[in-house]
């Protein structure tokens, strides 16, 4: 027998009712902080394994904070995004709380969601993350990596189609993959696909690029060596280039070559249309000269919420091994270094969960502070607790040493503690410890134990073959030595560091003129004499050519030693340090 009319259209209101309110967004709280500061009110937010539950109170926190920009930003839409979001939490969750104010656009990335979901729903859900990556990364334009600067510096013609592409071009091209390229859109997190979508270059060359280097998809960058390097362009200084009106695209550079920012921008988006995160990162070589090389991410595997990976690079010769590069975050556009990229890609992949929950804790905490007024006692808990769930939280210690700075630690003890957990965590990313340490110590005011501890730092570099650090550590442990007029130990620490890396060509110069200074304190009896000698041990081991080209380091350094000799009346020692200068000058390394 069939139901009654009435029944049926008492189910059919309630069905709509339903509807109506899954689609519908939560009402703006009157109060998001405190509801937020009440979601993370005990002990459980602080537990590890409580991610979501951190993750879910967030993005409620971000739904009713920014009400109006999600509504503003899915517009007609946001009825039926609301309610697919409702029906798809882990999606909306993890977008929500990738929106971080305080760097992204927020109105922005909504919009670009919105266009994403106009292209199908049932392809947002199969690839969210590529989604959310693009969001936070074309929100802002500008964070995007830009290769048109070698175009302009090549005299080579840009194809009319890269300022067309935008994040659709990019979310498209990843959703229509196939074989690892899909898996890989798939599998990978959005922080990693970040360094996927964050380019321009149009389809077809992306296209060209899986047609011909798929099967060299694992270590990718190795394309670097593909493309040939351009000498005529390095000793014309740019004004003549194999690329000169010539397409600026992946195959013509390729057959055209170029320097090695070309090769370092081939790599890079050849990695990027293959689905490798990789970045086009530029830095200062020891000898002083500028170099671009190229980063990727080559994943070994994505099982178990982890990714089992090794952050690679190509065309760090000449030494560049040992330095520090440079690039734009792609959410942020702010320069980062390919430390940090590192550092933060590798705790991310060991522990993703963790790590996001940690970070959601860190970004509540100004909001936990002001609504439960919390006393220094409580807030350095609070910071506790969050390196409890993930020590390497880079939030967290940054905010550490922040407040120590600040004077808000007072305790010279615990400071100490802090900075040898610091040694200790991040012993594989000594740059972060680097950063972090002169802070952390703020509350030793004993120059002995400062100088103990730096002397550590130094110690802990030198074998960590980092001599970029381990000379910037040199320097600060002078400035306590001279302070306590420990003149001769600075002296004997300065010559130390110099002997050991005679090849540093951005710190053996400062660190000379250092020691200049050191020697000519009047209580250093026969300093100046000792410096003389050292000048003329010290530069026969600094490396006169670069490749095939004089070293402008060993001339910078020729040419202080012969200002100080001459100016301390050694006549016969400028002489013989004047005739090499000359036979430099000359190209005669």
């Amino acid at each position: 027998m069939p139901p009654p009319r009435r029944l049926l259209a008492s189910l059919a209101a309630l069905t709509a009712a339903s509807l109506a309110a899954a689609q519908e967004p939560p009402a703006k709280a009157a109060d998001p902080e405190q509801e937020l500061v009440a979601a993370l009110g005990g002990e459980k937010p602080f537990l590890r394994g409580e991610y979501k539950t951190v993750r879910a109170a967030f993005a409620k926190y971000f739904e009713e904070k920014f009400a109006d920009d999600i509504q503003a930003a899915f517009g007609d839409d946001h009825a039926a995004i609301t309610a697919w979001l409702n029906a798809n939490p882990e999606v909306k969750e993890t977008f929500y709380t990738a929106i971080d104010p305080a760097a992204d656009d927020v109105r922005r990335a909504l919009e670009i969601f919105r266009d994403l979901y106009k292209l199908g729903p049932d392809k947002l859900k199969a690839y969210p993350n590529v989604a959310i990556a693009v969001a936070v990364v074309w929100d802002d334009p500008k964070a995007v990596y830009d290769y048109r600067g070698h175009q302009v510096r090549t005299k080579s013609i840009l194809p009319e189609g890269v300022a067309k592409v935008g994040p659709i071009e990019n979310y498209e091209y990843l959703t229509r993959a196939e074989g690892p390229l899909k898996a890989a859109a798939q599998a990978l997190p959005w922080e990693f696909l970040a360094h996927v979508v964050n380019h321009r270059t149009p389809a077809d060359e992306r296209d060209w690029a899986v047609k011909t280097y798929l099967k060299r998809r694992a270590g990718i960058g190795l394309a670097y060596k593909d493309v040939e390097y351009d000498v005529g362009m390095l000793k014309t200084q740019s004004k003549v280039c194999k690329l000169n009106d010539q397409p600026y695209t992946l195959p013509s550079i390729r057959r055209h070559g170029g320097v090695c920012a070309m090769q370092a921008d081939f790599a890079a988006r050849v990695a990027k249309s293959l689905a490798v995160p990789a970045e086009y990162v530029r830095g200062e070589a020891n000898s002083g000269g500028l170099h671009a090389w190229v980063m990727w991410v080559e994943v070994r595997s994505t099982a178990g919420g982890k990714i089992d990976f090794a952050l690679m690079s190509e065309g760090r010769y000449f030494g560049d091994q040992y330095f520090v590069g440079t690039l734009e975050d792609p959410k942020t556009g702010k320069e980062i270094t390919d430390r940090d990229l590192e550092r933060r890609l590798t705790f991310l992949g060991q522990s993703p969960q963790n790590a996001r929950q940690a970070d959601l804790l860190m970004r509540a905490f100004p909001v936990v502070r002001e609504k439960k007024n919390l006393t220094l006692t409580q807030q350095f808990d609070y910071l506790r607790r969050v390196r409890d769930v993930f020590p390497s939280a880079e939030r967290t210690w940054l905010t550490l040493a922040k407040m120590t700075r600040d004077g808000k630690q007072k305790d010279a003890a615990t400071a100490a503690v802090w900075a040898d957990q610091a040694l200790t965590i991040f012993a594989k990313f000594p740059d972060f410890s680097w950063r972090l340490a002169d802070d952390l110590l703020t509350p030793v005011k004993d120059r002995g134990s400062r100088a103990r501890l730096f002397e550590r730092l130094v110690k802990n570099y030198e074998e960590l073959g980092r001599p970029d650090l381990a000379c910037e550590a040199r320097l600060k442990l002078v400035e306590y030595q001279v302070a306590a007029k420990e003149w001769k130990r600075a002296a004997d620490g300065l010559v130390q560091t110099v002997r050991k890396f005679p090849a540093e060509g951005r710190y053996v110069p400062r660190m000379m003129e250092k020691l200049q200074e050191v020697c000519a304190a009047k209580e250093f009896r026969g300093g100046t004499d000792q410096l003389a000698k050292f000048y003329l041990e010290i530069l026969p081991k600094v490396p006169k050519t670069r490749g095939d080209e004089v070293s402008q380091y060993c001339v910078k350094m020729h040419e202080q030693a012969l200002e100080f000799l001459r100016a301390h009346n050694k006549p016969k020692e400028a002489a013989l340090v004047e005739a090499q200068l000359d036979r430099l000058r000359r190209g005669k390394g």
